[in-house]
């Protein structure tokens, strides 16, 4: 009970620290993404030939389920960004390096040992493997690591992202969804919404 008031009052004291840490990288995401967008409306030409690169930016959230909060083992919800690079081989497949950053604090109950620990704005770096089913429809499976301050872990990933395309300007608007095992810490699922470009 004592271990869990010391992590609940240093949460509480940085909370306007982590809200402006938010803020700016909300900002920086969101500026990378206009001028992303926007250097994509200044192209004229509409080009037939396959692109193999493409990377894209999402806006999740993600619902980790060994969370704790008030000393209770709850399920969380948190802001996370994708940033993620894949190289299409074909129609069909594609490999990739995705990353994805929760900007919260958090606390979890780890799956390993019930040890609380807190997480401060964990990374998430994995190669991913794409295949796609339809031509919209492709399912996602990966491994890699998260890193955090503290304590990394490893983590494998299996999801799915529905692509709706913008021909004219190489662009995609993507739904996304994983599941995320992070081994011996917690699970959790991410659902996103985001847009690509094709090069």
């Amino acid at each position: 009970m004592i271990e869990q008031l010391t992590i609940n009052e240093y949460i509480s004291n940085s909370i306007s620290f982590n809200n402006q840490k938010m803020k700016t990288l909300n900002t920086l995401i969101f500026a990378i993404a206009l001028l992303f967008c926007l250097n994509s409306f200044g192209q004229e030409e509409e080009s037939k030939e396959f692109k193999h690169h493409s990377i894209s930016v999402l806006l999740s959230h993600s619902i980790i389920f060994e969370g704790v909060e008030n000393g209770e083992k709850t399920a969380v919800s948190l802001p996370s960004w994708a940033l993620n690079y894949n190289y299409n081989f074909n129609e069909k497949w594609a490999i990739g390096l995705h990353n994805d950053i929760i900007i919260e604090d958090f606390v979890i109950e780890k799956t390993k040992d019930d040890e609380i620990i807190e997480r401060s704005t964990p990374i998430a770096s994995l190669i991913v493997g794409t295949y796609k089913i339809t031509e919209g429809l492709g399912i996602e499976i990966g491994a890699g690591m998260e890193f955090e301050k503290d304590e990394n872990f490893g983590l494998a990933r299996i999801g799915a992202e529905y692509g709706i395309e913008i021909p004219k300007f190489n662009m995609e608007v993507l739904l996304g969804f994983d599941y995320d095992i992070i081994f011996d810490a917690y699970n959790s699922i991410n659902l996103g919404i985001g847009i690509a470009k094709r090069f």
